[in-house]
């Protein structure tokens, strides 16, 4: 078998081995190249070769056209990141027919979370043959779940029988990734060895600052489906997006690694981008460092059900979450006028919220437009970061429109919550809070500049800025 351009490490199991359903399903003669960049014409592309290989009459090939469309409008297809599985029954001669398009370039499929599709395999079956149809995709799943490097192999592979080989046996042979001699060489030894570090440890994503690497492009062979892009600093290079998972763009390009690592982390869970393997893991540096020196490694699946579940999603937007840790890690590090700032903010279930608090001062907020006062509004920023020193806690909607700012909370005393040791008044009310209603609540410590959330009564994360640059030793506060 030729050799692909891009080495993978490690070798992969088979993909269901040769008598598996899809293994007899892939035939040289029913993968094509797709042509262009528009869905609707990739299935016609589809459809007419599925049509040349059944020998069916032009109204049998109008009638599967519009079946597969009529699925894909009630479900899109995508199933994971860089491929599709349409599918069709009609009464054909064989039990299931497989044919099997590619585009290196990909394309979009409307499922912006997943990134951009390169592999479409369509499935026809028989009446007869679906339950046969159903074990073939059951395959094709696990041999992108269970080995995610077989994708980008597939992707990258010159030939139809090359193609072939990767999905039926999983001869993906064992090598080092190939980087740019003109990448620092400390950076090349460490991205050759990052892959093989995930496949032991059950890691399915790599995120990867781009911003570290004076010249992202040299990075362009490293990356694949199996990586998530993230910039503090400027935009990511077309050709890098169109290879990877997705992008995350942080808004502030002096934003420290650890902040930086543990905010890219949260937006790429909140937009469904760290897969369900058990752990993902963070590269990252110093912005145009040329140096990674930054490895973390956190466990996705722990994390979204904690902050984005459904539950919680009902209760906040997971951009307006996002937004506002962003706010408190720049109030942690910057402070305000050069004092360390503590303060809350609870967010979602407004109405239950105003009915458990009372304002200190004039509300702020108070007669202002809805579109005026959105937390999300850049323009807002340095409005928000003034207010923080007031005492008391913003009250803000799941939208991000900010109700109030001043305001004491006061949940029913019989609420009771149990929290670490060392954390005072303004952590135990905030999470009293949450427990009382569907909301969540962000503390940001004055004196340690953490910021903890907390919902349902509990403290679900922290986040640390990664440098304190407002230090004072008397800081007098009931936290």
């Amino acid at each position: 078998m030729a050799k692909s351009r891009t080495e993978f490490l490690g070798s992969l199991p088979p993909a269901g081995g040769d008598e598996s359903p899809l293994a007899t399903l892939l035939r040289a003669g029913r993968v094509i190249r797709l042509r262009g960049s528009d869905k609707r014409l990739f299935f016609e592309q589809l459809v007419s070769s599925a049509a040349r290989v059944l020998n069916l009459s032009a109204g049998e090939q109008l009638d599967l056209s519009a079946a597969v469309l009529a699925r894909e409008a009630m479900l899109n297809t995508q199933l994971g990141p860089g491929w599709a599985a349409p599918h069709a029954t009609l009464d054909i001669g064989e039990e299931v027919v497989l044919i099997v398009g590619r585009s290196k370039a990909g394309f979009d499929y409307g499922r912006p979370e997943l990134g951009r599709v390169h592999l479409v395999f369509l499935f026809i079956s028989s009446p007869a043959g679906h339950d046969k149809y159903l074990k073939a995709l059951s395959a094709l799943v696990a041999a992108f779940k269970d080995a995610p490097q077989r994708l980008q192999a597939a992707i990258a592979a010159e030939s139809s029988s090359d193609f072939i080989s990767i999905l039926a046996s999983g001869a993906v042979k064992a090598g080092r990734v190939r980087l740019s001699r003109r990448l620092p060489q400390v950076i090349r030894a460490l991205l050759r060895n990052m892959q093989r570090f995930a496949d032991e440890i059950d890691a399915g994503t790599l995120l990867l600052f781009t911003d570290v690497v004076s010249n992202p492009l040299l990075l362009e062979s490293f990356v694949d489906q199996r990586v998530v892009l993230a910039t503090r600093a400027g935009d990511v290079p077309e050709a890098l997006i169109r290879r990877a998972r997705g992008v995350v763009k942080l808004s502030r390009s002096d934003m420290g690694e650890e902040s930086a690592v543990q905010l890219a982390m949260l937006s790429a869970g909140a937009r469904d981008l760290l897969g369900q393997a058990s752990r993902a893991i963070a590269i990252c540096g110093e912005v145009g460092s040329d140096s990674y020196d930054t490895v973390r490694i956190e466990m996705p699946r722990q994390m979204t059900s904690r902050l984005y579940g459904k539950a919680a999603r009902e209760s906040v937007a997971p951009e307006v979450f996002e937004r506002a840790v962003q706010l408190l890690l720049e109030l942690a590090e910057d402070g305000r006028e050069g004092h360390p700032v503590g303060t809350t903010m609870v967010i979602g279930d407004d109405e239950a919220v105003r009915a458990l608090c009372q304002q200190l001062t004039i509300n702020p907020f108070r007669g202002y437009e809805e579109r005026e006062k959105n937390l999300l509004d850049p323009a807002l920023e340095e409005t928000v970061k003034e207010f923080a020193s007031l005492d008391g806690a913003f009250v803000v909607n799941r939208n991000g429109v900010i109700q109030s700012a001043g305001t004491y909370l006061s949940p029913p005393a019989e609420i009771r919550v149990e929290l670490t040791s060392g954390l005072g008044t303004r952590h135990r009310v905030a999470a009293a809070l949450t427990k009382a209603t569907k909301a969540v609540a962000l503390v940001l410590s004055q004196s340690s500049g953490k910021i903890m959330v907390f919902s349902g009564g509990k403290a679900v994360l922290t986040v640390a800025p990664s440098r304190a640059r407002v230090q004072f030793p008397d800081v007098n506060e009931a936290e």
